[in-house]
């Protein structure tokens, strides 16, 4: 597969970015089925920038965008490791006839691990990689560092780690700054003033139940986000006063090109500078990309630093500095936008030095930053790899670096740790994944479950689905442990009555992070009812739980025969209340015992057993919230150890705080000594009327 990349103007080439993408991933699955066939399957871009690479600048501003392509390929060649995957860049003066033979030696290639090549008129063939000098790219030493007479407008510079590079900037240099970002600036209600940011979703609940407005979840999250958010914004402003920079900062949406000319022309004619940190993300992977998830990434980086240039008279820039990512150095899986978009940078960066040498503009590759956008999953990954994290003091300190006389010739450099983010995937697992087919006919008159009824009627347990999650990826990954799930929820529960489907359909795909699985469960008619992501390998070692009462010591559970539960005598294995303050302490002891065929359950994993966790949850919702409320989601589950049939353990519920549409909690489970068996962080309990009238004890 041969894919020209051609256009003019810099919005027609974001334009055939996000098309080429979206051709690659609409291809991939065909190629991968060609290369398992035992032929060579290959992805070849074309551009024609200079033969290059684009490090030149020769091709131009306008058609410098066109140099983000290799960003894509790096990536492919990461989520499709099968597949020769390889970005040519043809220097223009070559003719037809000898592009034609050149890209089908590159085809042909023996070395297939090379992704990135530039092919020059006078035959030099050229690769990218690291250098401890810049080389021959444009840009001249000389660049003034910026002071208090400059003004630099700093895109998605208010928060995050482009605010704490700000306040660095601020303290080093003291240049005048104006922040743009996107959350609105406005006066604190008075019902959120004193409220910590980890109590604002249960104080916005409260005020919209209050004004006699529904608190819905989406609701209820996005205004305590943008409290949160403007708080992190006042931060800032009062961080970098201190520092004594002047500092404003002004609500935009930068892919918005109007917005931009209005809020920068009463500054237009001081700015002297820009730095350009504003980004999204939109992880999945190539086959998986939607178009309006890849124009967000790239127009965010890409449109929006054109407009803001667009609006500030040219030639006036002394000081250009942007953020782009090893991301599209090395490629990293799941971020194919994420890597086009920082690649282009590059390009841009080269284009914008040769037309103004002696300005100071800089594309700066930064390696992740702990506490950037990289999530937990993220870090863990990343340490368990080896791949060090760049400290927030650390990666100020190298960003104020960049503004210093030293470095004044930068074009495009790598800042940070040279680590690859990611690295290839083992072949032999599809891309696009697996489905596995479960019949539902086994549940039939399953005694357990007969036991989990809710209005007479059975119900799959949700440990059970858990459960069938964790098979799933046993079966289709023989011997891969799997120590956590994140984000199961239920989107449908099931009810195994005479209307049941027909059967589950499992479809087990890589996630954007290596050893991780996203499992979506839905019906045989095609409606989504669960899903997960399972991550392979184990989780960190729990701390002991201390100060537990022992077995023995508390009250027997009432909860089964009093319409707090309504599980049947094969699931009534909460046993003992040992402690029913704010942290619930449970005994329990369940003899195991298998659901049907065995299709919900794993090795070292029992959803019966599993089950008594969020049986405990319900306790703590009667107890403290007098309410009736069915589990929806779980956050986080951290297999530990087994947890032992026929034995006393203990459930711990904790950390609960009201939602919504019920409650969150931590709920553990442990030995009477309080080594930890098992951890479900993040669950979601939701209320429901009726549920009271459909929890009547069920007869022993």
């Amino acid at each position: 597969m041969v894919a020209e990349v051609e256009a003019d103007g810099q919005e027609a080439a974001v334009t055939a970015l996000r098309d080429t993408l979206l051709l690659a991933g609409s291809v991939q699955p065909l190629l991968e089925r060609s290369a398992a066939d035992g032929g060579r399957a290959a992805f070849l871009t074309v551009t024609r920038l200079d033969g290059r690479m684009g490090m030149t600048g020769a091709a131009g501003v306008e058609r410098a965008v066109l140099g983000g392509v290799p960003g894509l390929v790096k990536t492919l060649a990461i989520e499709a490791p099968s597949l020769l995957c390889r970005a040519v860049d043809l220097d223009p003066d070559l003719p037809a006839d000898r592009c034609a033979e050149l890209l089908l030696a590159e085809a042909h290639d023996a070395c297939a691990g090379t992704v990135q090549v530039g092919l020059a008129a006078d035959g030099a063939r050229r690769t990218l990689d690291l250098a401890e000098t810049p080389g021959d790219l444009p840009g001249e030493p000389g660049a003034p560092e910026p002071g208090p007479q400059d003004l630099l407008v700093v895109t998605g510079g208010a928060r995050g780690v482009t605010a704490a590079c700000a306040v660095g900037l601020a303290r080093a240099h003291r240049p005048g700054l104006l922040l743009l970002g996107r959350t609105e600036l406005a006066d604190e209600p008075g019902w959120a003033e004193g409220v910590p940011e980890s109590g604002l979703r249960a104080a916005a609940a409260a005020e919209l139940k209050r004004t006699g407005h529904k608190p819905t979840p989406r609701e209820v999250g996005r205004i305590a986000r943008d409290l949160a958010g403007q708080r992190e914004i006042r931060r800032t402003l009062a961080e970098l006063e201190e520092a004594g920079a002047r500092a404003e900062y002004a609500a935009v949406d930068i892919t918005d090109p109007e917005a931009v000319a209005r809020v920068l022309a009463p500054y237009a004619d001081r700015v002297t500078g820009v730095v350009h940190g504003a980004g999204v993300l939109a992880d999945t992977l190539i086959t998986a990309k939607r178009g309006e998830d890849v124009d967000r990434v790239l127009h965010t980086k890409l449109t929006g630093l054109r407009h803001v240039l667009e609006a500030l008279p040219a030639g006036r820039l002394r000081h250009l500095l942007l953020f782009s990512s090893v991301a599209g150095f090395f490629g990293n899986r799941g971020q194919s936008d994420y890597a086009m978009a920082n690649e282009a940078l590059n390009q841009l960066a080269c284009a914008l030095r040769r037309e103004t040498p002696r300005a100071r503009i800089t594309s700066v590759n930064w390696g992740a930053w702990a506490g950037g956008m990289v999530t937990p999953e993220l870090e863990r990954m990343f340490a368990e790899r080896g791949v060090p994290l760049i400290p927030l003091e650390e990666g100020v300190r190298y960003f104020t670096e960049q503004f210093g006389a030293e470095h004044g010739g930068d074009t495009v450099c790598v800042v940070g740790p040279v680590t690859p983010l990611s690295a290839p995937e083992p072949a032999g697992f599809p891309a696009g994944g697996v489905e596995l087919h479960r019949s539902l006919a086994p549940l039939a008159g399953d005694p357990v479950l007969a036991d989990h009824a809710i209005g007479g009627h059975p119900v799959l347990p949700a440990t059970a689905a858990l459960g069938a999650v964790l098979n799933a990826v046993h079966q289709v990954l023989p011997g891969t442990p799997v120590g956590r799930v994140t984000g199961f929820a239920v989107h449908k529960g099931l009810v195994l009555d005479d209307d049941r489907p027909a059967g589950l359909r499992l479809a087990v795909r890589p996630a954007c992070t290596p050893g991780t699985w996203d499992v979506a469960i839905r019906d045989s008619e095609g409606r989504p009812r669960y899903r997960a992501r399972a991550v392979a390998g184990a989780p960190a070692p729990a701390p002991a739980l201390a100060g537990l009462p022992a077995p023995g010591t508390g009250r027997p559970v009432t909860a089964y025969t009093d319409g707090t539960l309504f599980h049947g005598p094969r699931l009534r294995g909460l046993t003992e209340v040992l402690d029913d303050g704010q942290r619930l302490v449970l005994a329990c002891r369940l003899p195991e015992r298998p659901i049907a065929d065995g299709a919900w359950q794993a090795p070292g994993y029992s959803p019966v057993q599993t089950d008594l966790l969020l049986q405990a949850v319900l306790v703590w919702a009667r107890l403290h919230r007098g309410q009736a409320v069915l589990p929806s989601a779980i956050g986080e589950v951290l297999r530990h150890a087994e947890l032992p049939g026929g034995q006393t353990f203990l459930v711990v519920v904790d950390g609960v705080a009201e939602t919504a549409g019920g409650i969150r909690c931590t709920v553990t489970a442990c030995t009477p000594q309080g080594r930890v068996l098992l951890e479900c962080r993040g669950v979601e309990a939701v209320h429901a009327p009726g549920l009271e009238a459909k929890f009547r004890p069920a007869s022993g």
